[in-house]
């Protein structure tokens, strides 16, 4: 009886909604004009044209707004490293590390 339910499962119904009163054709169509109407306007000097403004990408935008970002960032350019990056420091606390292991464990 066990066996029945792993068996013979049966797939749930998809859900296939296909829109009645969409259509993509004069969606596109729609916007394409109304685009043109904005453009002509504009040449016209009906609308004023808006100045472009480059987008800000978010990297540049995150690292402006968190304070310790910017901090490293300025790190980073002036040529200093940072405490962790700093491979000697690493070496010495390895060294240190295995000194005490074998002075107090191995003796």
């Amino acid at each position: 009886m066990a066996t029945f339910f792993f068996y013979n499962n049966r797939k749930p119904r998809k859900f296939g909604y296909t829109p009645i009163l969409y259509n993509e054709d004069e969606e596109a169509r729609k916007k394409k004009l109304e685009k043109r109407i904005q453009e002509i306007k504009k040449e016209m000097g009906v609308i004023p044209e808006e100045p472009k403004v480059e987008p800000r990408t978010f990297k540049s935008e995150f690292l402006s707004q968190t304070h310790h970002l910017k901090k490293r960032k300025e790190r980073e350019t002036t040529g200093k490293g940072t405490f962790l990056s700093n491979n000697l420091v690493l070496i010495l606390i390895i060294a240190l590390l295995f000194a005490i292991f074998y002075f107090w464990i191995l003796r």
